[in-house]
């Protein structure tokens, strides 16, 4: 019997062409999605770096009013929980500076909204309020946001700082809670420094 041979061609199949406007299509989705993308990513960087609090009360009078909104900064909180805790040494773990405005809570529980108050001592200083004036390390500190206030004091009126520890006021010095009342901040309660004054617009201040 005689074979036969069976010879076979392949054939590819057609170009499938895709027309113009559909590649646009494509090309507009494509950067549409890349930039929602890029969005979310800057989000959660500004996000995890800054906050933004509202005023709730009157101790930061008359440099800051109820109702008014802060930027925060939290790099410095970010900054410090890299560091290893044992590394930490008796100054000013968090980059804060003696005069700056900070954004706290007055204890660990976290309960109440944040306060606002002003770092008037740092690690290691040991702060005494007497005669109406604030005293660090037995020197008397210039205070020109109290607008010529006085500093009363009941209790805590001589604290010696720890590391991780600060001590904080309000310019309204009359009606404020803050250090005078709940003692020394820890590191952990701050959560940052006060960068810009955002609203209302007319007020909008940039603090270094």
């Amino acid at each position: 019997m005689q074979s036969s041979e069976i010879s076979s061609e392949v054939v590819n199949p057609p170009e499938v062409m895709v027309p113009p406007k559909h590649r646009a299509l494509r090309h507009a989705l494509r950067e549409i999605v890349e930039s929602v993308v890029m969005a979310v990513v800057l989000y959660v960087i500004i996000s995890t770096l800054v906050g933004r609090y509202q005023i709730l009360n009157v101790s930061m009078e008359p440099n800051f009013h109820e109702g008014q909104r802060v930027v925060v900064s939290r790099l410095g909180r970010l900054l410090t929980g890299v560091a290893h805790a044992e590394d930490r040494q008796a100054n000013d773990s968090l980059g804060l500076k003696r005069g700056q405005v900070a954004v706290l809570y007055p204890n660990a529980q976290h309960e109440e909204p944040p306060l606002i108050k002003r770092v008037i001592g740092l690690p290691g200083e040991t702060i005494t309020i007497a005669n109406g004036q604030v005293q660090i390390n037995g020197q008397p500190i210039n205070e020109p946001y109290l607008n010529g206030l006085s500093t009363q004091c009941a209790q805590n009126c001589n604290v010696t700082l720890g590391p991780g520890q600060y001590f904080v006021l309000g310019d309204n010095r009359s009606n404020s809670l803050d250090s005078r009342s709940f003692g020394p901040v820890t590191a952990d309660n701050v959560i940052g420094q006060v960068i810009l004054r955002y609203w209302p617009l007319d007020k909008i201040e940039i603090y270094p």
